[in-house]
């Protein structure tokens, strides 16, 4: 199910309270109990449309806003609630996945959509949970732990398009083992424009408490105009991430969860194709993290306490030998007012090698008025450390300056879930967040290279309003509502990506039964868009027709900007008009 934090009472829609939550607190928490708004997309819905990747699913969430230079993932910024793309913190099973080295490599998710058991995202702030970059909100992919069918696709379509998927998994024991991966390529809709990427993610469970996961991601990608300049670029990119958790239970209350990981991610970019000599750019960052988490319950309330050590260091021909590491202590205590209100404080405190301490609280609460209305409110603190890029890049059209620090924010919003009858849930949130010493890149004339700056204080005030409901034989629609401004002083000279927002964006899907045995599920997305030159509005409609074929076979056709829409959702880089893929699935 598709569903935002906090709707239900105790004794109504049991399977939502049921549903448990990990991105929304230290511990995990029960939907109905949580203070936050948080969403949640399912394995079902995100396998009922027509989506591709991690970037396509998160599509379906207003404030999201998706940022591609490509389709299928090949390339995506993430912001949520006017923020900028640093500013959004990716997980995956808890970890982070940000990149040190630019944010633009944060939506380098290396998890196929077989592997993908759920999507959260925490809106607002969440550095008092996971430190930095938890600005304008969280999206975190919870794996898959459970045995699932196995199946394998093979698909192809417009624009020399061909790829397949695949995934399998057993239990033997107390081991249970999930393997799955992807492949994608394209010719591409103009020059320089083609791809080719490949997953793949395996995850072992040893019994309940202990899990072993791997990930790797390979992408090479025409990124012409992707980052300025009107150059042929060309750009190759992997991840390789490992990480293990348990759980272990120390005495009759008191539970430890410790988990660890490695992550390094490897990017080679040519600004300039026709002179690769001038402009071949080399970087591989790591990042490696440990984390303790002890956590009781007492009475009515949840107390957990937990501490974080990681480092991160690149090696780049063009961006230097840097490293930068960090120590953190957190808390959070959550209180449970009968069976109508709740209460939770969190704490914690960041202490990085390079820019000293960053403190940051959060509190929130929640309150049924009655069975069918409950109020929820939360402010909290924020920050982001700037990337490597942002401090040491240099090429034709850029020039950073290692002397810019990290961005800090106070972020509130107040919200109601009313769930209506016949299964309907309406829900709406007001959200106000103010960024001081924001980070960005600017310049005086086109002639000029882009250079950093801590440049400003940027406030901004919008509101989320979503419907929902669920049908019979798995069908579902749902629609969302995002609407924001943005005020930010005048500065000297044009913006790179500070003012570049969606002041207007609506989203509706729905998956649908017909009849012999189809389905159909279309997807509208509208965006109305504003940068610091300009702006641009536009309508997007996809769709997937679906019929399984006996019991072991599944075919679909998707067809993605059916309006054929001329577009771009970064400045400078058009996206691909109306295309088809066919795919079909044997399980």
């Amino acid at each position: 199910m598709l569903w935002s934090a906090g709707v239900t009472p105790a004794g109504a829609q049991d399977p939502y309270r049921q549903t448990v939550v990990v991105t929304a607190a230290a511990t995990p928490v029960e939907l109905g109990s949580t203070t936050r708004a948080v969403m949640v997309l399912s394995r079902e819905e995100i396998a009922a449309l027509p989506v591709y990747s991690v970037a396509d699913a998160v599509r379906l969430l207003t404030s999201v806003d998706v940022r591609a230079r490509g389709i299928r993932g090949v390339q995506s910024d993430f912001a949520v609630r006017g923020a900028g793309f640093g500013q959004m913190l990716v997980l995956v099973d808890g970890v982070r996945l940000n990149d040190s080295q630019s944010g633009h490599h944060n939506g380098d998710i290396p998890v196929p959509l077989d592997s993908v058991e759920r999507i959260e995202v925490l809106h607002g702030p969440g550095s008092s949970f996971f430190g930095a970059d938890a600005v304008g909100g969280t999206v975190n992919i919870i794996t898959r732990r459970a045995p699932g069918t196995a199946r394998v696709e093979l698909h192809g379509g417009s624009f020399a398009a061909g790829g397949g998927s695949g995934a399998a998994s057993f239990t033997r024991g107390a081991v249970t083992q999930h393997v799955a991966g992807s492949f994608d390529r394209s010719g591409g809709f103009m020059y320089d424009r083609d791809f080719n990427a490949a997953l793949l993610h395996a995850k072992t469970m040893l019994g309940p408490a202990t899990a072993l996961s791997v990930s790797a991601l390979r992408k090479e990608f025409g990124a012409n105009n992707f980052y300025g300049g009107n150059a042929p670029s060309r750009e190759w990119t992997n991840q390789f991430l490992l990480t293990a958790t348990h759980r272990q239970p120390v005495g009759p209350t008191w539970a430890i969860d410790l988990d660890g990981s490695y992550r390094t991610h490897g990017d080679r970019f040519l600004f300039d194709q026709v002179n690769p000599a001038r402009s071949d750019n080399r970087h591989r960052t790591h990042t490696g993290l440990v984390r303790a988490v002890a956590s009781r319950p007492a009475g009515d309330a949840v107390v957990a306490l937990g501490v974080e050590g990681g480092a991160d260091w690149i090696r780049s021909n063009s961006l230097g030998d840097h490293a930068l590491s960090r120590f953190s202590g957190f808390g959070e205590f959550r209180y449970q007012f009968g069976r109508r209100g709740q209460l939770a404080a969190s704490l914690r405190l960041d202490r990085y090698s390079e820019f000293g301490s960053a403190w940051n609280p959060a509190v929130s609460g929640g309150w049924w008025v009655g069975s069918h209305l409950r109020v929820r409110a939360s402010v909290g603190r924020a920050f982001r450390v700037p990337t490597f890029t942002e401090r040491y890049y240099s090429d034709p059209a850029n020039l950073a300056r290692p002397e810019v620090q990290p961005e800090h924010s106070w972020a509130g919003e107040a919200g109601a879930d009313l769930v209506l009858t016949r299964g309907w849930l309406l829900q709406g949130t007001l959200f106000t967040r103010a960024d001081h010493d924001v980070i960005d890149w600017l310049r005086t004339t086109t002639a000029d290279r882009w250079r950093t700056y801590n440049i400003r204080d940027v406030d901004t005030r919008g509101y989320e309003v979503s419907l929902r409901r669920n049908f019979l034989r798995d069908g579902f629609v749902v629609a969302g509502y995002t609407g924001l401004t943005l005020e930010a002083p005048q500065v000297t000279g044009l913006s790179k990506y500070a003012l570049d927002y969606a002041p207007q964006s609506l989203a509706v899907a729905m998956s649908l039964p017909l009849p012999a045995q189809f389905r159909v599920a279309p997807r509208v997305e509208y965006r109305r868009r504003r940068r610091s030159v300009g702006g641009e509005e536009y309508v997007l409609l996809d769709a997937r027709v679906s019929r399984p074929i006996g019991h072991h076979v599944d075919v679909y056709v998707d067809g993605t900007n059916l309006l054929d829409r001329t577009y771009s959702e970064v400045a400078g880089v058009p996206m691909p008009g109306a295309a088809m893929t066919v795919s079909v699935a044997i399980k």
